[in-house]
């Protein structure tokens, strides 16, 4: 490694942290290029950025230079279960290889990875999101000893590389939210799902697209009270680095409606009559105003139209595949 003066450093990390405010890139792309930006401001000869997966309760690699495979998965697999990692979580500083004690090195992380990979030094950083959340941490090994400055200026730039790993970042550097009660899923351009929390399923998510979700121009969606084969849910979207964010989270039904009920109002919103309302569900134009007086009379609204615009306010879809004439199509083979 080249040495560089200390200033040149510390222009190095303002430059990741430039770099990361005007990156393109989403995802794995976007965290290996500041990986690799930070090897002008903390010298070191391998590197690799780990994010938490909280549904696994284990560390996958995002971005990583010069480790072999089989050291990472280790640092994947084992780094939590080191004492050091509780001192590295709750101090939140980084923690250098040659501060820990001789007769502390033990375990996997100490003799498979640094002892067999013969490093001299290395470096740990924990990695947190603006809202305090564990997102990850950065793993530095090196040859030849790493200093002071590099404690510092790994310390100036551990905001920047947990933004980069953070499913949960917006394209404008902030941090979107996951409510308690709230499951979440991030899809990403390719329309894979990635669950963020242990209970989430992509059947909701899927409902949801199911049910024609758009995005605003200002990437995030308008709140929908969706209706599916799971219940009812209020789904939030946001658009984040890694995709779309989706949280939704069971609610009760609005106004104590039956599901047929709901179906009724959501047509309503769209201004369709009774008979239309009746065709689309298959039964009898009296079955469909007896629905709406039923819906009237348990929201309390005076009239169709206020019934509209309560499900417009509600952001009120079913998706496709709830109702009865669609579950029998399915049973049937039909499309």
């Amino acid at each position: 490694m080249n040495a560089i003066s200390p200033r040149e450093r510390v222009g190095a990390a303002v430059r990741l942290r430039t770099v990361a405010v005007e990156a393109s890139e989403a995802g794995d792309s976007r965290a290996a290029r500041l990986l690799f930006a930070l090897r002008d401001a903390v010298p070191h000869d391998h590197s690799a950025l780990s994010r938490w997966d909280p549904v696994t309760n284990r560390h996958e690699t995002t971005a990583s230079f010069g480790y072999p495979g089989n050291a990472l998965r280790l640092i994947n697999d084992a780094m939590q279960a080191l004492p050091q990692f509780a001192e590295l979580s709750a101090g939140r500083i980084p923690l250098r290889l040659h501060d820990i004690d001789a007769s502390s090195r033990r375990g996997a992380i100490f003799d498979d990875v640094i002892a067999a990979q013969g490093y001299r030094d290395g470096l740990s950083q924990c990695l947190f999101a603006a809202d305090g959340r564990y997102v990850g941490m950065l793993n530095l090994s090196s040859y030849a000893d790493v200093d002071d400055q590099s404690l510092a200026l790994v310390s100036m730039v551990a905001d920047t590389l947990a933004a980069a790993i953070d499913p949960l970042a917006t394209v404008g550097g902030t941090g979107a939210r996951v409510e308690r009660g709230e499951e979440a899923l991030v899809v990403d351009p390719a329309g894979r799902m990635r669950a963020l929390t242990p209970g989430a399923s992509p059947d909701p998510v899927r409902a949801w697209l199911r049910a024609g979700a758009r995005m605003g121009d200002d990437g995030t969606g308008a709140a929908a009270t969706l209706v599916s084969g799971d219940g009812v849910h209020r789904v939030r979207a946001e658009r984040v680095r890694a995709g779309i964010l989706v949280r939704y989270k069971k609610i009760p039904a609005p106004g104590e409606l039956t599901l047929r009920e709901m179906e009724v109002l959501e047509s309503l919103s769209t201004g369709h009559s009774n008979a239309a309302v009746a065709r689309s569900l298959g039964v009898g134009s009296a079955t469909v105003a007896t629905h709406v007086e039923n819906i009237l009379r348990k929201t309390g609204l005076p009239n169709r139209t206020a019934a509209a615009v309560y499900a417009a306010r509600l952001g009120l879809v079913v998706s496709p595949g709830t109702r009865p004439r669609d579950r029998a199509s399915a049973r049937s083979g039909s499309d």
